[in-house]
Protein backbone atom coordinates (compact mmCIF):
# COMPACT_ATOMS: atom_id res chain seq x y z
CA UNK A 1 0.00 0.00 0.00
CA UNK A 2 1.27 3.59 -0.75
CA UNK A 3 1.27 6.64 1.21
CA UNK A 4 -2.15 7.92 -0.08
CA UNK A 5 -4.71 5.43 -0.57
CA UNK A 6 -8.55 5.96 -1.85
CA UNK A 7 -10.90 5.78 0.94
CA UNK A 8 -10.39 6.52 4.61
CA UNK A 9 -10.03 3.38 6.59
CA UNK A 10 -11.63 2.71 9.71
CA UNK A 11 -9.49 2.92 13.06
CA UNK A 12 -8.74 -0.85 13.55
CA UNK A 13 -7.87 -1.21 9.69
CA UNK A 14 -5.16 1.46 10.12
CA UNK A 15 -3.77 0.37 13.37
CA UNK A 16 -3.50 -3.80 11.39
CA UNK A 17 -2.06 -1.40 8.21
CA UNK A 18 0.54 -0.06 10.72
CA UNK A 19 0.95 -3.24 12.84
CA UNK A 20 1.84 -4.94 9.34
CA UNK A 21 4.07 -2.30 8.09
CA UNK A 22 6.21 -2.69 11.61
CA UNK A 23 6.61 -6.31 11.08
CA UNK A 24 8.26 -6.11 7.68
CA UNK A 25 10.50 -3.63 8.82
CA UNK A 26 11.37 -4.43 11.86
CA UNK A 27 15.22 -4.42 12.69
CA UNK A 28 17.96 -7.11 12.11
CA UNK A 29 20.42 -5.77 14.71
CA UNK A 30 23.33 -8.20 15.39
CA UNK A 31 23.97 -5.35 18.43
CA UNK A 32 20.49 -6.12 19.92
CA UNK A 33 20.83 -9.47 19.76
CA UNK A 34 24.02 -10.04 21.40
CA UNK A 35 22.51 -7.72 24.32
CA UNK A 36 19.67 -9.83 24.77
CA UNK A 37 21.56 -12.88 24.81
CA UNK A 38 24.21 -11.56 27.05
CA UNK A 39 27.04 -11.33 24.98
CA UNK A 40 28.77 -8.02 24.88
CA UNK A 41 31.21 -6.62 26.52
CA UNK A 42 31.65 -3.83 29.04
CA UNK A 43 32.77 -1.07 26.76
CA UNK A 44 30.09 -2.27 23.88
CA UNK A 45 27.41 -2.24 26.65
CA UNK A 46 28.96 1.40 27.51
CA UNK A 47 29.37 2.81 24.15
CA UNK A 48 25.75 1.61 23.45
CA UNK A 49 24.06 3.45 26.81
CA UNK A 50 26.18 6.80 25.69
CA UNK A 51 25.13 7.03 22.15
CA UNK A 52 20.90 5.85 23.30
CA UNK A 53 21.13 8.79 25.67
CA UNK A 54 20.93 11.02 22.66
CA UNK A 55 18.07 10.12 21.70
CA UNK A 56 16.49 9.52 25.14
CA UNK A 57 17.63 12.68 26.23
CA UNK A 58 15.27 15.20 23.28
CA UNK A 59 12.27 13.08 24.10
CA UNK A 60 10.89 15.09 26.72
CA UNK A 61 10.98 18.31 24.73
CA UNK A 62 9.66 16.94 21.49
CA UNK A 63 7.08 15.28 23.00
CA UNK A 64 6.07 18.65 25.26
CA UNK A 65 5.91 20.19 21.10
CA UNK A 66 3.68 17.45 20.59
CA UNK A 67 1.03 18.31 23.42
CA UNK A 68 0.93 21.69 22.34
CA UNK A 69 -0.72 21.11 19.38
CA UNK A 70 -3.37 18.77 20.73
CA UNK A 71 -6.86 19.49 20.05
CA UNK A 72 -9.20 20.72 22.51
CA UNK A 73 -12.33 20.63 20.84
CA UNK A 74 -14.82 19.43 20.62
CA UNK A 75 -13.49 17.24 23.28
CA UNK A 76 -10.21 17.76 25.56
CA UNK A 77 -9.75 13.49 25.82
CA UNK A 78 -7.03 13.44 23.17
CA UNK A 79 -5.31 16.28 25.12
CA UNK A 80 -5.36 14.67 28.20
CA UNK A 81 -4.52 11.69 26.77
CA UNK A 82 -0.63 13.03 25.81
CA UNK A 83 -0.43 15.00 28.42
CA UNK A 84 -0.62 12.00 31.12
CA UNK A 85 2.52 10.90 28.59
CA UNK A 86 4.12 13.50 29.45
CA UNK A 87 3.13 13.96 32.87
CA UNK A 88 4.72 10.42 33.06
CA UNK A 89 7.75 11.29 31.57
CA UNK A 90 8.84 14.45 33.54
CA UNK A 91 8.03 12.68 36.72
CA UNK A 92 4.92 14.12 38.07
CA UNK A 93 2.78 10.68 38.03
CA UNK A 94 4.98 7.92 39.64
CA UNK A 95 8.53 7.61 39.52
CA UNK A 96 11.31 10.75 39.11
CA UNK A 97 11.91 12.16 35.28
CA UNK A 98 12.71 9.20 32.84
CA UNK A 99 15.60 11.24 31.78
CA UNK A 100 17.27 11.16 35.29
CA UNK A 101 16.60 7.49 35.35
CA UNK A 102 18.61 7.22 31.92
CA UNK A 103 21.21 8.90 33.68
CA UNK A 104 21.11 6.71 37.01
CA UNK A 105 20.83 3.87 34.40
CA UNK A 106 24.53 5.30 32.90
CA UNK A 107 25.83 5.62 36.17
CA UNK A 108 25.31 1.80 36.99
CA UNK A 109 27.32 1.21 34.04
CA UNK A 110 30.06 3.23 35.70
CA UNK A 111 29.38 6.51 33.02
CA UNK A 112 29.24 9.66 33.76
CA UNK A 113 26.98 12.41 32.50
CA UNK A 114 30.12 14.21 31.29
CA UNK A 115 31.39 10.90 29.56
CA UNK A 116 28.44 10.70 27.75
CA UNK A 117 28.69 14.68 26.40
CA UNK A 118 32.16 13.31 25.52
CA UNK A 119 30.90 10.78 22.86
CA UNK A 120 29.23 11.94 19.50
CA UNK A 121 26.49 10.06 18.52
CA UNK A 122 25.99 7.27 15.29
CA UNK A 123 23.88 9.47 12.62
CA UNK A 124 21.58 6.65 12.92
CA UNK A 125 21.12 7.90 16.70
CA UNK A 126 20.47 11.56 15.33
CA UNK A 127 18.16 10.57 12.40
CA UNK A 128 15.88 8.61 14.73
CA UNK A 129 16.05 11.26 17.44
CA UNK A 130 15.42 13.90 14.71
CA UNK A 131 12.23 12.07 13.05
CA UNK A 132 10.11 12.07 16.02
CA UNK A 133 11.32 15.59 16.60
CA UNK A 134 10.58 17.02 13.22
CA UNK A 135 7.33 15.38 13.08
CA UNK A 136 5.95 15.97 16.83
CA UNK A 137 6.88 19.55 15.95
CA UNK A 138 5.06 19.53 12.86
CA UNK A 139 1.25 18.84 13.27
CA UNK A 140 -0.55 16.73 15.94
CA UNK A 141 -1.46 14.02 13.39
CA UNK A 142 2.38 13.88 12.44
CA UNK A 143 3.75 13.49 16.34
CA UNK A 144 0.45 11.05 16.64
CA UNK A 145 2.12 9.04 13.83
CA UNK A 146 5.63 9.26 14.44
CA UNK A 147 5.93 8.90 18.10
CA UNK A 148 2.73 7.75 19.35
CA UNK A 149 2.28 4.60 17.41
CA UNK A 150 5.68 4.16 15.54
CA UNK A 151 7.33 4.22 18.94
CA UNK A 152 4.81 3.56 21.38
CA UNK A 153 2.61 0.59 19.75
CA UNK A 154 4.13 -2.58 20.34
CA UNK A 155 3.30 -5.37 18.07
CA UNK A 156 1.01 -8.01 20.11
CA UNK A 157 3.37 -10.65 19.28
CA UNK A 158 6.56 -9.50 20.33
CA UNK A 159 7.10 -9.24 24.21
CA UNK A 160 7.79 -5.58 25.85
CA UNK A 161 10.74 -4.00 24.30
CA UNK A 162 11.26 -2.51 28.38
CA UNK A 163 11.29 -5.64 29.68
CA UNK A 164 13.73 -7.70 27.29
CA UNK A 165 16.18 -5.18 28.23
CA UNK A 166 14.93 -5.24 31.93
CA UNK A 167 15.20 -9.28 32.05
CA UNK A 168 18.76 -8.83 29.90
CA UNK A 169 20.20 -6.61 31.71
CA UNK A 170 19.39 -7.78 35.21
CA UNK A 171 20.15 -11.19 34.22
CA UNK A 172 23.43 -10.99 32.08
CA UNK A 173 24.72 -7.67 33.26
CA UNK A 174 24.71 -7.56 36.92
CA UNK A 175 23.08 -4.33 37.31
CA UNK A 176 20.69 -3.56 40.33
CA UNK A 177 17.12 -2.77 40.13
CA UNK A 178 17.85 1.20 40.92
CA UNK A 179 20.20 0.72 37.88
CA UNK A 180 17.67 -0.62 36.09
CA UNK A 181 14.79 1.45 36.96
CA UNK A 182 14.38 3.36 33.85
CA UNK A 183 13.59 0.18 32.25
CA UNK A 184 11.34 -1.52 34.76
CA UNK A 185 8.80 1.62 34.40
CA UNK A 186 8.72 1.61 31.04
CA UNK A 187 7.94 -1.74 31.05
CA UNK A 188 4.06 -1.09 32.46
CA UNK A 189 4.65 3.09 30.33
CA UNK A 190 4.66 1.60 27.24
CA UNK A 191 1.92 -0.28 27.42
CA UNK A 192 -0.81 2.32 28.75
CA UNK A 193 1.08 4.45 25.88
CA UNK A 194 0.69 2.25 22.93
CA UNK A 195 -3.20 2.09 24.16
CA UNK A 196 -3.62 5.88 24.51
CA UNK A 197 -1.82 6.28 20.94
CA UNK A 198 -4.34 4.14 19.72
CA UNK A 199 -7.49 5.85 21.13
CA UNK A 200 -6.16 9.27 19.92
CA UNK A 201 -6.20 7.84 16.45
CA UNK A 202 -9.81 6.64 16.49
CA UNK A 203 -10.75 10.50 17.77
CA UNK A 204 -7.62 12.61 15.00
CA UNK A 205 -7.63 9.96 12.31
CA UNK A 206 -11.29 10.19 11.22
CA UNK A 207 -10.16 11.88 7.31
CA UNK A 208 -8.08 10.51 4.05
CA UNK A 209 -6.13 13.20 4.22
CA UNK A 210 -5.61 13.08 8.39
CA UNK A 211 -4.81 9.76 7.40
CA UNK A 212 -1.70 10.29 4.90
CA UNK A 213 -0.22 12.05 7.20
CA UNK A 214 -0.06 10.19 9.95
CA UNK A 215 0.67 7.28 8.13
CA UNK A 216 3.83 9.00 5.80
CA UNK A 217 5.07 10.20 9.88
CA UNK A 218 4.79 6.71 11.30
CA UNK A 219 6.46 4.72 8.27
CA UNK A 220 9.06 7.59 8.22
CA UNK A 221 9.73 6.82 12.08
CA UNK A 222 9.49 3.51 11.50
CA UNK A 223 12.52 3.37 9.26
CA UNK A 224 14.69 5.83 11.31
CA UNK A 225 13.86 3.59 14.35
CA UNK A 226 14.63 0.58 12.69
CA UNK A 227 18.21 2.34 11.13
CA UNK A 228 19.37 3.65 14.80
CA UNK A 229 18.91 -0.15 15.66
CA UNK A 230 20.75 -1.51 12.98
CA UNK A 231 23.50 0.95 13.65
CA UNK A 232 24.18 -0.21 16.52
CA UNK A 233 26.24 -3.12 14.94
CA UNK A 234 29.03 -0.54 14.31
CA UNK A 235 29.84 -1.03 18.01
CA UNK A 236 30.22 -5.25 17.48
CA UNK A 237 33.27 -4.13 14.64
CA UNK A 238 34.89 -1.44 17.10
CA UNK A 239 33.40 2.21 16.58
CA UNK A 240 33.39 2.91 20.44
CA UNK A 241 33.94 6.69 20.53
Amino acid sequence: MGLIVDRTLTAREFIDECLEFKRQHNPRSRFMRELVLGKLDPGQLRAWARDFYYYVEPAIPSIAAWLASAPTLPERDTYRLIARNLAGEMGYIAEPEHHDLYLQFCEGLGVSRAQILEQLPLASTVGAASTVGHYCRSSFVEGLGAFGLAVEMELPEIPNGAQIFYEALSKHYGLDEKALEFWYVHIEAEHEHGENAERALALCGQTREQQTLIRRAFRFSVLAHTGMREGYDRFLDGALD
